[in-house]
């Protein structure tokens, strides 16, 4: 009786000792197991941090290959702008280089020049000079005293070619004006050997009249015989005395009828 009872017990026994040893070998199977999952979440997360440092690097190079490209196209746009103003340059460059050639040769030819100039002046100042004395003689001081001044600059070595030059100009100017214009003024002539005060009325140069202050003697020049002729009184006084005041801006313009010498066929 005593042996079925140990008998029992000891079945009992060793399939609770068993079963010990199972849960204790599954106990051990499952911590085994626990470690190499840690193991491949450190691989993963290895993996996880190299791939962040990845991207970390892609986006930093994408940053960089921007930056490059747009620094890129703002040096072609300025390669652009400074291509047009080169060609701009160029263009500006060839003008000057044809002006220059012009200028060269204008140069070449300032030295020919300079030596006609003064012989032109002196044939010019010769001819105004003869053309004074052949004219009507009016504003003779005035016309004369311009013929010196223009002489004594010709002949000033201080005086440059240019102003010279000017200066008979300014006189050919001058005397080419007076047949274009009209004017009156006080002057003393010899009549008969006496001087007499007239007022004196030029019309261009085509006539030039003359009557005393008295206004009793009326006359004009007679340029081919190159003397004042008296005219007679009934016919001109008051028509010279008109033209006077007309000259004179007193009166308005009107027909007169004045003495003009008329024309010579030229020879």
């Amino acid at each position: 009786m005593n042996n079925r009872r140990i008998t029992k017990m000891s079945l009992s026994t060793m399939a609770l000792l068993i079963s010990c040893f199972f849960g204790v070998a599954q106990a051990a199977e499952i911590l085994v197991d626990s470690s190499i999952i840690d193991r491949a979440m450190e691989g993963i997360g290895a993996k996880y941090t190299a791939s962040a440092q990845s991207q970390e690097e892609i986006s930093r190079l994408a940053n960089e290959v921007s930056t490059t490209y747009e620094a890129f196209k703002r040096a072609n746009d300025a390669l652009e702008a400074l291509l047009v103003l080169n060609a701009g340059w160029r263009m500006q460059i060839s003008a000057q280089e044809e002006q220059i050639t012009t200028l060269d040769e204008s140069i070449a030819g300032v030295e020919e020049v300079t030596r006609e100039i003064p012989l032109l002046m002196e044939k010019m100042l010769s001819g105004i000079s003869q053309f004074i004395e052949l004219d009507y003689p009016f504003r003779v001081d005035q016309r004369q005293n311009s013929i010196r001044f223009a002489r004594d600059a010709i002949d000033n070595p201080d005086v440059s070619i240019a102003e010279k030059f000017r200066q008979v100009l300014v006189m050919y100017q001058t005397e080419t004006q007076y047949g274009r214009t009209y004017e009156t003024y006080p002057d003393t002539i010899t009549l008969g050997g006496v001087e007499r005060d007239v007022n004196v009325a030029r019309i261009g140069r085509v006539a030039l009249m003359y009557q005393t202050t008295d206004r009793q003697v009326t006359g004009a020049w007679d340029n081919s015989s190159r003397q004042w002729v008296e005219l007679p009184a009934g016919d001109y006084r008051q028509e010279v005395q008109k033209a006077i005041r007309v000259v004179s801006n007193l009166e308005a313009p009107d027909i007169l009828n004045l003495p003009v010498m008329a024309p010579e066929a030229a020879q």
